[in-house]
C-alpha cells in the first residue's frame, strides 16, 4: 500500500480531505504525522489530504506530490516547496512567505474567498518556473515574489499585490490582473498579450520588450512605466495615464487611446500606425 490510500481508511495517520473524519483533521493531524509519512520511504505524497491551519514552516517539502492538497490556512513560511506538485491545491489563507516554489506546479490551484484575509501570502516566494496555470491568486499578496519564467496563463490575478514583484519572460497571455498592484514590478519580456489589466496600477513597472498586443489596459495607471520596444498592437489603453512613461520604440500600432494622458511621455521611434487618440480634457 502506498504512503496515500486512494479509497477510504487512514495511511500513517493522516485521513484523506473529504473522509468522514475531514472535520477532524485540524485537531488530529500534527507536524510530527506529516514527517513520519514523508520519511517513511517510498513516494513522498500527501495528495488529497487536509492539512488546515498546520504549521509547517521551513518545512522541506521538495518534489512532494500534494494534488488536491487542502492548505487552507497552513503555515508554510520558509518552506521548500521546489518541484513539489500542488496542482488543484486549495491554498486559500496559506502562508507561504518567503517559501522556495521554484519548478513547482501549480496548475489549477485556487483560493476561493469571500474577503481579503483569505488571500494566499506569496510575498517575497521564489516561483520562478512554476506552473500556475489557470490558478486563482485573487488578493493573493506577492510582493517582491521571483516569478521569472512562470506560466501564468488565464490565471487570476485580480486585485493581486505585486509590487517589486519579479516577473522577467513570464507568460501571462489571458491572465486576469484587473485592479491590481504592480507598482516598480519587473515584466520584461512577458508574454502579456490578451491580458486584462483594466485599472491596474503599475507606475514605474517594466515592461521593456513585454508582448501585450490586444491586452486591455483601460484606465490603468502607467504613469513613469518602462515600454520601450514593447508590443501594443491593439490593445486598449483608453483612459490610461502614461504620464512620463518611456515609449520609446513601442509598438502601439491601432492602439485604443482615447482620452488617454501622454503628458511627458518618450514616444521617439513609437509606431503609432492606425492608433485611435483623442485627448484627455485638461
Amino acid at each position: 500500500m502506498g504512503i496515500v490510500q486512494r479509497a477510504f481508511g487512514v495511511v500513517n495517520g493522516l485521513r484523506p480531505a473529504g473522509s468522514a473524519a475531514a472535520a477532524a483533521v485540524r485537531s488530529s493531524v500534527t507536524r510530527e504525522e506529516v514527517d513520519r509519512t514523508l520519511s517513511a520511504g517510498g513516494a513522498r505524497s500527501l495528495a488529497g489530504m487536509d492539512l488546515t491551519g498546520l504549521e509547517l514552516d521551513g518545512a522541506d517539502l521538495s518534489g512532494v506530490n500534494m494534488t488536491g492538497t487542502v492548505l487552507r490556512g497552513t503555515r508554510l513560511a520558509g518552506a521548500n516547496l521546489a518541484g513539489a506538485d500542488l496542482s488543484g491545491t486549495c491554498l486559500c489563507g496559506a502562508d507561504l512567505s518567503g517559501a522556495n516554489l521554484s519548478g513547482a506546479n501549480l496548475r489549477d490551484a485556487n483560493c476561493i474567498r469571500t474577503g481579503s484575509h483569505d488571500a494566499v501570502n506569496l510575498s517575497g516566494a521564489d516561483l520562478s518556473a512554476a506552473d500556475l496555470t489557470g490558478a486563482d491568486l485573487t488578493r493573493a499578496n506577492l510582493r517582491d515574489a521571483v516569478l521569472t519564467g512562470a506560466v501564468l496563463e488565464e490565471a487570476s490575478l485580480h486585485l493581486a499585490d505585486l509590487r517589486d514583484a519579479k516577473l522577467p519572460r513570464a507568460r501571462l497571455a489571458g491572465a486576469n490582473l484587473r485592479h491590481a498592484e504592480l507598482d516598480d514590478a519587473d515584466f520584461a519580456g512577458a508574454d502579456l498579450s490578451t491580458a486584462d489589466l483594466a485599472r491596474a496600477r503599475a507606475r514605474g513597472t517594466g515592461f521593456r520588450s513585454a508582448r501585450l498586443s490586444r491586452a486591455n489596459l483601460c484606465g490603468a495607471a502607467l504613469d513613469g512605466a518602462d515600454l520601450a520596444g514593447a508590443d501594443l498592437t491593439e490593445a486598449n489603453l483608453e483612459g490610461a495615464s502614461l504620464r512620463g512613461a518611456n515609449l520609446r520604440g513601442a509598438v502601439l500600432a491601432r492602439a485604443e487611446l482615447d482620452e488617454a494622458v501622454l503628458e511627458g511621455a518618450d514616444t521617439g521611434g513609437t509606431d503609432f500606425t492606425g492608433a485611435y487618440h483623442h485627448r484627455a480634457p485638461a
